[in-house]
């Protein structure tokens, strides 16, 4: 990195030139900033990211804009991007469906796939935007796979989040609407906006019930047939599944809660319930990266990002 001490100002100036005059080909830059926005959550102590955390993002985020949505990435009609390339030609190759979701993958393809994408953003993406911050946002090791990020911009991504995610989807947008068919860029910034949202979290909801919840988790209601599975912290900030934020809720109280954040007691109550998983062998693989105060910073996140505080059902 070529500094070591940012200012704000001088962060939300690198912004600008990132999102305003930035030169582009492709969307890469823009996808793998959104997939490093997603990714802030796995940053270690050290602010150390793996290509893994990342590319799982970013690989999603490429499959559902080019198989699910038939998207063209690049500048050209006559020359694909290389993540296009890989993803078209993997989607040949085990005879996938048409507008398949990547969800629907199975969990080795997922490996394989990712594998894949990686190695072409080793190569195209890394290096670019590194480039495009000056040298200041991360320093960043190919062969040991991992990128250390500034830890002024791991603060300042996660401080604005929710604004630099709705920049980037606009941005990510913008660009296959100049170089796509009008049909096929009906509703596009929806699209982008919800592009990696699992499409069922009934697995969630499965490792929950193993792990013995019986009870919504706001009312503590004996729970039946229709059980939802909610986002503790809001899905409109923190877009990621991980079981550590979710909780298993009735019809009723996951309506009424909706996008906003619960009082802060359940915050402890949560902490206390993952406390209890992190016992349990059978879940110990689905708390990656958790540890309480990650959680609890996550919560003043989402307030100072403008979501609703102090629900109780």
């Amino acid at each position: 990195m070529k500094k070591t001490y940012i200012t704000d100002q001088e962060v939300w100036n690198t912004l600008h030139h990132f999102f305003y005059h930035g030169k582009t080909k492709t969307t890469y830059k823009y996808g793998f900033f959104k997939a490093l926005l997603e990714a802030c959550i796995t940053a270690n102590e050290h602010n150390e990211i793996s290509y893994d955390a990342i590319f799982y993002s970013f690989t999603k985020i490429y499959w559902n804009l080019v198989i699910e949505d038939g998207l063209w990435q690049s500048n050209t009609r006559t020359q694909p991007s290389s993540v296009q390339k890989e993803i078209d030609k993997f989607a040949q190759q085990n005879a996938i469906p048409p507008h398949w979701n990547f969800e629907k993958l199975t969990d080795t393809q997922k490996i394989e796939l990712i594998q894949k994408v990686k190695q072409v953003g080793k190569k195209y993406v890394i290096g670019a935007l590194y480039g495009d911050f000056n040298g200041e946002i991360y320093t960043f090791d190919l062969k040991r796979e991992y990128l250390q990020l500034h830890p002024k911009y791991l603060l300042f991504l996660q401080t604005y989040k929710r604004i630099l995610t709705n920049v980037t989807n606009y941005q990510l947008a913008l660009f296959p609407e100049k170089f796509n068919e009008v049909e096929k860029v009906q509703s596009l910034l929806t699209k982008v906006e919800f592009i990696t949202e699992r499409q069922s979290l009934k697995a969630f909801e499965r490792l929950l019930q193993q792990a013995g919840v019986t009870e919504c988790f706001y009312c503590n209601k004996k729970l039946h047939s229709k059980t939802h599975v909610d986002h503790f912290i809001p899905w409109s900030y923190f877009q990621n599944d991980l079981l550590w934020n979710f909780v298993l809720a009735c019809p009723i109280c996951n309506t009424r809660k909706s996008d906003k954040l619960a009082a802060p007691q359940y915050l402890n109550s949560l902490i206390e319930r993952n406390e209890a998983l992190l016992n349990q062998e059978i879940l110990k693989d689905n708390l990656n990266h958790y540890n309480a105060a990650k959680l609890e910073q996550l919560y003043t996140f989402a307030e100072n990002n403008g979501i609703v505080g102090g629900w109780m059902p």
